[in-house]
C-alpha cells in the first residue's frame, strides 16, 4: 500500500512492469472528503483512470475533471496532480500509470538509419 488517510483512503498496487518502460495498475479508494496529491512524475508519464463507485475530480496541471460511475479519462502525470472526493460517500477507482523510461539503465534504442 502506497498510501492511507484516516478517512479511509488508500492506493494500493495491484500490478506492474520492469523498467525502462513501467506501466503500473492502481486501486485507489477515496474516503468522504478525502484528497491525495502527488508530485509531478518523471517527463512523458501520462496516467488513465476509471472511477467504480462514487464520483472523483481529477486536477492535472490546469486540467480539471470531474468523474462519476464508468467515467474514465487520461492525464498528465508528469506535472502536480491529485484525486479528490467531493462526496460524503467512499469513491473507488483504477489507475494505471505510464512512465516511460524510467530506472537505472533505461534507455531508448535509437531508429535504424535509413
Amino acid at each position: 500500500m502506497l498510501w492511507s488517510s484516516a478517512a479511509g483512503g488508500r492506493g494500493v498496487l495491484v500490478a506492474g512492469t520492469q523498467p525502462p518502460d513501467v506501466v503500473e495498475l492502481w486501486e485507489w479508494t477515496l474516503g468522504p472528503a478525502d484528497h491525495y496529491a502527488s508530485d509531478a512524475h518523471t517527463p512523458g508519464t501520462r496516467e488513465l483512470v476509471q472511477v467504480q463507485r462514487g464520483t472523483v475530480t481529477i486536477m492535472a496541471g490546469e486540467q480539471t475533471v470531474t468523474l462519476k460511475v464508468g467515467d474514465a479519462a487520461a492525464y498528465a502525470g508528469d506535472v502536480p496532480h491529485s484525486s479528490t472526493n467531493p462526496r460524503s460517500r467512499p469513491a473507488r477507482f483504477t489507475l494505471t500509470v505510464l512512465e516511460p523510461g524510467v530506472g537505472a539503465g533505461a534507455t531508448r534504442p535509437e531508429a535504424p538509419d535509413d
